[in-house]
């Protein structure tokens, strides 16, 4: 065995014994290339969502969505339990309530938003697309729950939500520990 190779091992164990864990700089995540398409869309309230990196991925620890979402539409003032949430705008213009601040969002601005928060958006622009990564991973689990495949064109026959709807979401927000003040 080589001299470096036994330092190493020595610095390895002698962590070990002082914190109890195992010291790893391993990425908990394959390499992966993905895009949108049909195996990873979904319908979800008004959004297409594409689910570009699973919790299943990354063993639970990150998740990433890219959202297309169009002029006026955005989810309910909402709060995770879970997870914190990061939004990239690729482009469009979202107005976004995080806490007590209102402000405007533009393409190639970043925005965190950390669990605990109540925090919406609405799209201001005509179109906005955008990535919401969460970690810990869960989101993209409730966006594959609650929403359905998407086939082309499937959003232009969208219907106001029904109270069946609202109560599903509802119970299956509880699920995520997602919450919605005021409803």
């Amino acid at each position: 065995m080589r001299t470096i190779d036994l330092i190493t091992a020595q610095v390895k164990n002698r962590q070990q014994e002082e914190t109890g864990k195992t010291m790893s700089n391993q990425s908990k995540a394959g390499v992966m290339r993905r895009k949108s398409d049909t195996d990873n869309t979904y319908l979800f309230l008004t959004d297409i969502n594409s689910i570009l990196v699973s919790g299943e991925d990354t063993n639970g620890e990150f998740c990433v969505v890219h959202c297309s979402v169009n002029e006026n539409d955005g989810p309910p003032l909402h709060i995770h339990g879970n997870e914190d949430e990061s939004f990239y705008l690729l482009d469009g213009e979202l107005e976004m309530i995080l806490g007590d601040d209102t402000f405007l969002v533009q393409s190639g601005e970043y925005v965190f938003a950390p669990r605990g928060i109540p925090h919406t958006f609405k799209v201001k622009s005509k179109k906005a697309r955008f990535l919401v990564t969460a970690y810990p991973a869960g989101f993209d689990s409730f966006v594959m729950e609650l929403g359905v495949p998407y086939v082309e064109g499937m959003e232009a026959q969208f219907t106001p939500p029904t109270p069946e709807f609202l109560q599903k979401l509802v119970e299956v927000s509880r699920k995520y520990n997602i919450t919605y003040p005021g409803l």
